[in-house]
């Protein structure tokens, strides 16, 4: 079964920016019989193979990992025999990156307990002649035992290697630099001690002074930290910008967070899911935010797991997918926040709505159509982890630009990195997206940024990267998207 569409040639029609009908937001079922199995908690997209598509890796409560091939006649698990986990356990997060950089892609796989197994990184042995994967976490300084959640490769010392940063739902999170592929633990030494119940972390430079800072959200509740990179020492800045949460109820408290340009103004903002009432930071472009969830229709008051954003019908708007979860109560609903610039309207599909998701989910385009498809992981007995295919009409699917960032050397290690998608030869901003430093419930992407674009214009690239001298830009001007046919434009810096 070939699950690809065909490919579409040059666009010489331009398409209205107007936002699709309710009844026109259609997605569905890939190979319901493969992805039918309940017990999915993290999902995470990522070349492993390096033959140019993407592939789906998902850990399961108390069973082993999966690792989802993609190819041209559709997704097969190969895990078995590749050195991945075959035993259960419970796995609550999942990382891609090239920790070595060797030039593949390697795995980070978080537990939650000290009863079980003690995390573990999965080097990618892709590039030698024993394929397949092999454990060196504790070779390396990374096999922490705690209730692990948010994993996140980061280079927070921007010095060109990744580093890994462990959130922890019990006990202090740690920062962990990276020393020609050994890793030191740096978090007393950094002032980045967090001792709070974080669930979720996400990395992106708030202030725009070149480096990457760090908000936590945090349960039972604890308050949320923001903490700002000086040069790579850290503070813990919430308080002084409002963006603490304080005086929560013990039941309530920040799970999930994800960063995007909401509102087209060239600035990273902030959505964070929450037990209570959820929030969405608007970045006001001089290092402060102002909580606009209640008048952008998004402040969810139930239980709320994660968040991801991605423009679903190619509008430049960015959407929100949100996860609903309560424990012992299966059905919790999601929710699909079609972003309508002024406001979000819930426009969650029926098909999805059947089959929605109580933990992963992430947007990426397997099929290389142009438009996202999405990937969910359930862990409650009657659930499943489904991936959905997008069926934008093929015009409109193809009227997009993903970017796929890497360094000098093609190798993926530029995680937080920021594209601006220009029409061309203006300063007519289309979209801004950053490279995933984690998302989706507890995992991290590796993968191209996506910006759907309203109409069939020419555009310029800004790809923005983070160096120890600061910010770099550099600009790929007139990048005709149409002969792209939805493969990723690449770009090495």
């Amino acid at each position: 079964m070939n699950l690809r569409k065909p490919a579409i040639g040059v666009l010489s029609l331009l398409v209205s920016g107007a936002g699709l009908a309710a009844d026109d937001i259609r997605f569905t079922p890939v190979q319901e019989l493969l992805f039918a199995d309940a017990g999915g908690q993290s999902n995470a997209w990522g070349d492993y193979d390096n033959d140019g598509d993407l592939d789906l890796i998902v850990t399961f409560r108390d069973a082993p990992v999966r690792l989802y091939r993609n190819s041209t006649t559709g997704f097969e698990n190969v895990a078995d025999g590749t050195g991945l986990p075959t035993d259960g356990g419970n796995p609550r997060s999942v990382a891609w990156g090239d920790y070595d950089g060797d030039g593949d892609l390697d795995v980070y796989i978080g537990y939650s307990g000290y009863d079980g197994p003690a995390n573990r990184l999965f080097r990618n042995n892709l590039n030698e002649k024993n394929k397949g994967f092999t454990e060196v976490g504790e070779a390396v300084g990374v096999a922490l035992k705690g209730a692990t959640r948010q994993v996140s490769f980061i280079d927070y010392d921007a010095d060109g290697d990744l580093d890994l940063y462990v959130a922890l739902r019990a006990g202090v999170n740690r920062l962990l630099q990276n020393n020609a592929g050994i890793f030191t633990d740096v978090t007393a030494s950094n002032g980045i001690m967090e001792p709070r119940r974080t669930v979720g972390a996400c990395w992106f430079d708030m202030d725009a002074d070149g480096d990457l800072d760090l908000f936590t959200a945090n349960q039972n509740g604890d308050r949320d930290g923001m903490f700002r990179n000086d040069d790579g020492q850290f503070s813990d800045v919430a308080i002084a910008l409002d963006m603490d949460s304080p005086r929560r109820p013990i039941a309530d408290g920040g799970v999930g967070c994800a960063v995007t340009d909401f509102d087209t103004d060239g600035d990273l903002d902030l959505y964070v899911a929450a037990y209570g009432d959820d929030l969405l930071y608007r970045n006001n472009g001089d290092g402060t935010f102002s909580d606009v969830a209640p008048a952008m229709g998004v402040n969810n008051e139930h239980h709320i797991v994660t968040g991801v954003w991605g423009d679903v019908q190619h509008d430049g708007r960015p959407d929100l997918y949100t996860v609903g979860y309560v424990n012992g109560k299966p059905g919790t609903p999601d929710n699909l926040y079609i972003n309508e610039g002024d406001h979000f309207e819930n426009r969650l599909p029926a098909a999805i709505a059947r089959n929605d998701t109580d933990h992963g989910v992430q947007w990426a385009d397997f099929d290389q159509d142009g438009d996202l498809d999405l990937a969910l992981a359930a862990n409650d007995p009657a659930g499943s982890h489904y991936l959905f295919r997008n069926d934008l009409a093929a015009d409109v699917a193809a009227r997009s630009i993903q970017v796929l960032v890497l360094d000098a050397n093609g190798h993926y290690t530029r995680a937080g990195s920021e594209v601006r998608i220009f029409k061309a030869g203006t300063d007519n901003l289309l979209g801004l997206r950053m490279v995933d430093t984690g998302s989706g419930y507890n995992a991290q992407n590796a993968k191209p940024v996506h910006v759907g674009l309203s109409e069939a214009t020419d555009i310029d690239v800004h790809v923005t990267v983070m160096t120890p001298d600061g910010r770099k830009t550099e600009i790929f001007g007139n990048v005709d998207w149409r002969e792209l046919n939805g493969k990723p434009f690449i770009v090495k810096l």
